[in-house]
C-alpha cells in the first residue's frame, strides 16, 4: 500500500502530483479526499540511518488547515449520530486491516524513524489494543443520576461529543501515539484534524489516513494534515485560535506543550497534554542485580532512548552499587549502534542532527564538570554510542534536563529517604520504577514518588491502553488517557434537571 523512496508506488488512492522538477509529493488527506498542499509547497522525509530521501511531503499552509477543520466540522453531526456499534465496526475493521498491513507499518517506523526491528514490533502491538479499547468505548456509560434536595426533581447528567479535536503527535512513537491521540475522540462521536510529526509524516499520520479511509471511515471524520518543522507553530496557533476546534491533544516536548497550554488557557480550550519525562528506577538493597541491570537497559536504551519514560537516573543503594554498575557496563558495552534494519538492532539512529548534537553537549557538559563515562560518549555518524555515566551532580544538564537519547546516570544513595528525594528531584512527574525483592515494600516506596504512573520490579517503559497513563508537573499536568481520561476529556458534560412535581416557590 505504502512504498518507500521516489522510484516505488504511492499508496493505492492516494493524490498523487507532480512537482515542476517531476519528483512526486505524497499528499494530505482532508475531507476524504488526497489532496497536495494549496501553495505547491512540498519538505523532504529522509531516512535518519542513511539521509536516504524516502519522500517529498506536501507542506501544508493555512488554508489546508482550515479546509481540514471545516471538513471535520461539517462531518462530525452525522457522525456522532451513527449508532455506537456502527462506529465500533470500523473500529474493528480498522483494526482487522491493520493485523493485514502490520509489516508495512514495521518496516515504515525503521525506515522513517530509526526504530528497531523489535521497538518497530512492539508499537505495531499497541495499535490493535488501542484500536479494540476505543471500540468498546462507544457503548460506556455517559450519564448519571443524582439525588436531588428538591422533592420531585430529577438531576441528571449527560456527556456530549466536544466536537472537532485537533491532534499533534510524535515523531518517537509515531504510530501509537497517533492513533492514541485520535481514535478514542473518534469512538466518543469527535471528528479529528491529525498534524504529524515532520519527521514521521507516513508512519505516523499519511499511512494511518490510508487506513481509515480503507476501513471505511466517512469523508471528513479523520483528517491528516502534514506540515514542515517551520510550518508547525502556524498549525498549532490555528487549532487554538479556531472556534470550531473545540479540543486539543498533545503529545510532544514539554517546552512547545508549555506554550500550547497557555494559548489555551488564554482561549478557555482544553488541552490534553502527554509531555516529557525524568524517570528514576530506584535499585533498592535487596534487589535481584541481574533482573535490575536488564530492566535498567530496557528502560535507558529501548529506542535509543527517545522515548518520554526513558530512564535517566538509575538510583543504586550503596550495597549493591558496584556489582550493579560492573554488571550494568559488561552488558550495554555489548549493543553498539547498529543499522535499525537489521534484526539485532538495538541502540539505532538519532532521530536527526539537533537532538545528536544536544545529547552530545549534554553528556560532554556533564564530563566538563566531573562525571565519568563508563561505556559510550560518542558520536559515530548519525548514532550515539549507549553511555552509562557516573559522578553526576545536581547542577549537571543530564540531571536535569530530558536527556532523550541513549544516555542514562547511576548514582549511590544509602537510605530509602535519600532515593526518593532524587528521584522527586524534577520539574517532571511522568514514570518511575523501583526493584525490590519484597514487592509490597516496593508498592510503599512507589505511592512517594511524584510521578504519575511507578512500577514495582518492571521497567520505567511501560504502557497498556486501557490504564490511566498520565504525568505530573511538567509531564502534563494531570491529563490523563485510558478509558475515564479520554471521557473527561472528549466531551462536555452538562447538568439536566427536570421538576417532575411541582413545588412551593418562596415567592
Amino acid at each position: 500500500m505504502f512504498g518507500f523512496g521516489r522510484k516505488k508506488k504511492m499508496a493505492d488512492g492516494q493524490f498523487e502530483k507532480a512537482n515542476d522538477d517531476g519528483a512526486p509529493v505524497r499528499a494530505m488527506y482532508v475531507g476524504g479526499e488526497w489532496r497536495k498542499s494549496q501553495t505547491g509547497a512540498r519538505f523532504a522525509n529522509e531516512n535518519p540511518a542513511t539521509g536516504e530521501l524516502l519522500d517529498f511531503v506536501a507542506d501544508a499552509g493555512e488554508a489546508d488547515v482550515l479546509a481540514a477543520i471545516a471538513a471535520a466540522k461539517q462531518a462530525q453531526p452525522s457522525w456522532a449520530a451513527l449508532p455506537p456499534a456502527a462506529r465500533a465496526g470500523l473500529l474493528h475493521r480498522a483494526a482487522a486491516l491493520f493485523a493485514e498491513r502490520q509489516n508495512e507499518f514495521v518496516m515504515a517506523l525503521v525506515s522513517e524513524t530509526g526504530s528497531g526491528l523489535g521497538k518497530a514490533m512492539f508499537e505495531c502491538s499497541l495499535v490493535p489494543l488501542a484500536l479494540a479499547e476505543a471500540a468498546g468505548l462507544t457503548t460506556r456509560e455517559v450519564g448519571e443520576i443524582y439525588p436531588s434536595q428538591v422533592p420531585g426533581k430529577i438531576n441528571r447528567t449527560v456527556r456530549t461529543p466536544a466536537g472537532v479535536v485537533g491532534v499533534i503527535s510524535p515523531w518517537n512513537f509515531p504510530l501509537y501515539l497517533s492513533v492514541r491521540g485520535f481514535v478514542y475522540a473518534l469512538a466518543l462521536g469527535n471528528t479529528a484534524v491529525l498534524k504529524p510529526s515532520e519527521d514521521s509524516p507516513l508512519s505516523g499520520g499519511l499511512m494511518l489516513a490510508q487506513l481509515f479511509a480503507d476501513a471505511g471511515f466517512p469523508p471528513g471524520v479523520f483528517n491528516v494534515v502534514t506540515a514542515s518543522r517551520d510550518g508547525a507553530a502556524m498549525v498549532g496557533d490555528l487549532f487554538v485560535k479556531d472556534p470550531r476546534v473545540a479540543v486539543i491533544s498533545f503529545t510532544g516536548s514539554t517546552r512547545v506543550g508549555k506554550l500550547l497550554a497557555s494559548a489555551c488557557a488564554a482561549a478557555f480550550k482544553p488541552i490534553v497534554l502527554e509531555l516529557g519525562g525524568k524517570n528514576s528506577m530506584i535499585v533498592l538493597a535487596d534487589a535481584d542485580i541481574d533482573r535490575a541491570v536488564d530492566l535498567a537497559f530496557f528502560g535507558s536504551f529501548l529506542h535509543q532512548g527517545q522515548i518520554c519514560m526513558s530512564c535517566d537516573k538509575v538510583l543504586v543503594h550503596r550495597s549493591i552499587h558496584d556489582e550493579f554498575l560492573k554488571r550494568f557496563v559488561a552488558k550495554t558495552v555489548n549493543f553498539v549502534p547498529t543499522s535499525p534494519e537489521q534484526p539485532t538492532c538495538v541502540v539505532g539512529p538519532i532521530i536527526n542532527n539537533r537532538q545528536l548534537k544536544r545529547v552530545a553537549a549534554l553528556v560532554d557538559d556533564a564530563v566538563g564538570q566531573g562525571a565519568k563515562v563508563h561505556c559510550g560518549g560518542k558520536v559515530e555518524g548519525k548514532y550515539y554510542t549507549a553511555t552509562i555515566l557516573t559522578g553526576i551532580q545536581p547542577t549537571m544538564g543530564v540531571w536535569t534536563e530530558e536527556i532523550f537519547g541513549p544516555v542514562t546516570t547511576v548514582t549511590v544513595f544509602d537510605t530509602e529517604e535519600e532515593a526518593i528525594a532524587m528521584a522527586n528531584d524534577t520539574e517532571y512527574g511522568l514514570t518511575g520504577s523501583v526493584v525490590t525483592g519484597n514487592p509490597v515494600h516496593g508498592e510503599m516506596i512507589a505511592e512517594r514518588v511524584h510521578a504519575g504512573m511507578v512500577h514495582v520490579n518492571d521497567s520505567t517503559v511501560h504502557d497498556e491502553p486501557h490504564c490511566p497513563f498520565s504525568g505530573l508537573g511538567a509531564s502534563g499536568g494531570g491529563s490523563k488517557w485510558g478509558p475515564k481520561g479520554v471521557i473527561e476529556a472528549f466531551t462536555v458534560q452538562r447538568w439536566i434537571s427536570t421538576q417532575r412535581v411541582a413545588h412551593a416557590l418562596p415567592f
